[in-house]
């Protein structure tokens, strides 16, 4: 355990989870998604463009200048996938792909398809704008866990190479070699933590610390947004020249949501000139509330999290901590999804949360789940755990669909049958994003420290954790749990007896008069007064808390958990003006929604909840949905928010009308 962290997390080789929930999902994952972008990402050329640099074959680069990185994803999801399971297929094929990539790379560590091919002469040009730090950030987390897999030097050496490469070049630079997208800070860390060499730790903290010292950030936003066009015509004719014809200049933004008025264009131009898009305004320990591009926020604040956890700079934390409660109370969605300007997929102003037009990237989401990981094994507070499973079941699992092999790229929480899932993206971040996210489920369960068990999520699951230092005593840990749709929750624990240590449990904000009995014996007075915060959104995240169990543990021990869930009528803050006298649904960790598919005679807009009537509860699809009465005494069906979107294109609404009283 870094010397920063109330806890550390356990190795997901060290937890099989069984869940009547989650492991379907992550069958989905590692069936059915994993090979599905895989052929993708062989469809699209990503993966030939590899094998043009390697001269394998005679054809010409596709896709946009980033879509390395969708590869190095899936192949970090892939071998994640295999640390927990044995698949001689998924095997073959990422060993493949990681042996390409050393037939790829120069010798010296460099790899980019994008200039290998258009540019071989040049490297490091536009930091801000084209992606090469951020690609090889994502090729060194994928070299990390392909060598725990295969204890292979040359797939470590993958990562190690590339980051070496970065120490020489970058140890020293401005703060315009900062990346514009970051991750590379994130990958530096890991691979510091896992070899050990300063020098890589060092490299990250350095682009986090110098980030937003530029002195005239918009002349060199211009001047490389000159430059960069400039590259893409110049990549265009080489294309031309290639295939004899002529090709589309096609956008970067013709991909992007175009909403908004030319009000809306401005505010973009504005704050990419300003620095403010890339979090390049202001140094990190001034940055007191998200702005810009929510995945680079993500990215970042997770890579600063993490920078705290080895230096103990308190200052860092507490700009982070602001951050957060800032995100939570005023820029995020009921689902816990963040973004609510499509064009500049971006943070909006303080309760700009309109619904039809939310950009709730899946991205942005999994990047929020990675600060908040981060956050709460920095600090032990559970409000961090209970954002973190409130995301992954609304705002991350709704990116997949239920067969694994099409995707959500934004989630608005309003759609009038102009919006459905694709099976890929030209910018296909989100799938392979997805599959490491679910690949590394089990992380999020439990952390540990020499006295404490902490049980973060409740997933059926088992795990083994040393209670000393020396590995005499082993605490052996299995749950079962009922989430998302029953309330009860059973933990057994296995120790030597007279074991010493203290066991932390969530109690989540959305049940009430929660129950826990150990060893038979019910206790009292586990009601914490927690701090009470009126967020945009309508959620209690604050109102979440641990209590803490010690026992004279046996050497068996058994912990019964009971949450009761009600049908939770959410109301969003007042100066959200886009809810007004609307409301949302949720029980247990779960948002629901209103689908047409499900609602056929339903006209949304002039039709009315009537909250006096209590909702019933039925099973249907192997899920639990609500039936609710409208003023018009007519059913009206709500499924869960992750749900929707699986049959074609639908409308749907997460917020609808409350009847007057």
């Amino acid at each position: 355990m870094n010397s920063y962290q109330v806890s550390s997390e356990i190795p997901i080789t060290q937890i099989s989870v069984d869940d009547e929930f989650w492991s379907e999902r992550m069958k989905i994952n590692s069936e059915s998604a994993i090979f599905h972008q895989w052929e993708k990402l062989e469809e699209s050329g990503t993966i030939d463009n590899f094998r043009i640099v390697s001269r394998e074959i005679d054809k010409f680069r596709e896709g946009y200048f980033y879509v390395d990185s969708d590869a190095h994803k899936w192949a970090e999801a892939a071998a994640t996938i295999l640390q927990s399971q044995e698949n001689k297929k998924l095997h073959a094929i990422l060993t493949k792909y990681l042996d390409l990539l050393i037939s790829a790379q120069k010798q010296d560590g460099y790899i980019f398809t994008y200039n290998q091919i258009h540019f071989p002469k040049e490297r490091w040009i536009n930091h801000q704008i084209e992606h090469e730090l951020y690609i090889l950030g994502h090729l060194i987390e994928a070299s990390i866990i392909a060598y725990k897999i295969t204890k292979s030097e040359s797939y470590l050496k993958l990562g190690t190479k590339a980051a070496d490469l970065l120490v020489k070049e970058f140890c020293n630079t401005s703060p315009e070699f900062t990346p514009g997208h970051p991750e590379i800070e994130i990958a530096l860390i890991k691979l510091y933590r896992f070899t050990k060499e300063e020098k890589y730790l060092a490299l990250a903290k350095r682009f986090v610390n110098v980030r937003g010292k530029f002195l005239f950030f918009g002349y060199q936003i211009l001047k490389e947004n000159l430059s960069h066009h400039k590259r893409t015509e110049e990549a265009n004719m080489q294309k031309e020249t290639y295939y004899g014809t002529s090709v589309t200049n096609e956008s970067l933004m013709s991909e992007w949501p175009q909403f908004g008025s030319k009000r809306q264009l401005l505010r973009f131009y504005l704050s990419a000139f300003t620095g403010r898009y890339l979090q390049q305004n202001k140094p990190i320990r001034r940055q007191k509330k998200p702005i810009g591009h929510c995945v680079r926020w993500g990215y970042l604040v997770t890579a600063a999290t993490m920078i705290y956890q080895e230096t103990g700079d308190k200052k860092l934390l507490r700009s982070l901590q602001k951050a957060w409660n800032n995100m939570v109370q005023k820029k995020m969605y009921v689902t816990g999804g963040i973004g609510s300007l499509p064009l500049s997929e971006g943070f909006g102003r303080d309760y700009e949360l309109n619904n039809k037009f939310a950009y709730n990237e899946t991205c942005a989401a999994i990047s929020t789940v990675f600060w908040n990981w981060e956050m709460l094994l920095s600090t032990g507070d559970a409000k961090y755990s209970e954002l973190l499973e409130w995301q992954l079941y609304n705002a991350v699992l709704v990116g997949m669909s239920s067969d694994g092999k099409s995707y959500f790229y934004r989630n608005p929480l309003d759609v009038e049958k102009t919006f459905e899932r694709k099976d890929w993206y030209k910018t296909a971040c989100c799938p392979s994003n997805i599959s490491r996210t679910l690949a590394n489920l089990a992380k999020y369960i439990y952390s540990f420290d020499e006295k404490n068990l902490w049980i973060h999520q409740f997933i059926g699951s088992k795990t083994q954790i040393p209670l000393n230092e020396n590995k005499e005593s082993v605490l052996e840990i299995g749950m079962e749990s009922e989430l998302p749709w029953g309330n009860k929750i059973k933990i057994n624990l296995a120790c030597k007896e007279k074991s010493d240590f203290y066991v932390n449990i969530r109690i989540p904000s959305w049940t009430s008069d929660p129950e826990i009995i150990v060893n038979g014996r019910k206790l009292e007075n586990i009601i914490l007064d927690t701090e009470s915060v009126n967020t945009a959104s309508g959620l209690s995240t604050f109102d979440s808390y641990y209590v803490c169990l010690k026992e004279k543990w046996k050497e068996r021990n058994v912990i019964e958990v009971n949450f009761p869930m009600e049908v939770k009528i959410l109301k969003s803050h007042r100066k959200v003006r886009s809810n007004k006298n609307k409301v949302a649904l949720s029980r247990g960790p779960l948002v629901y929604c209103f689908e047409d598919k499900d609602n056929l005679d339903i006209d949304f807009k002039n039709e009315n909840i009537d909250l006096k009537v209590s909702p019933v509860l039925f099973e249907d699809e192997g899920m639990k949905k609500l039936k609710l009465t409208t003023d018009r005494n007519r059913e009206m069906v709500a499924r869960p928010y992750y749900s929707w979107g699986n049959k074609g294109k639908s409308s749907m609404k997460v917020w609808i009308q409350e009847l007057e009283s």
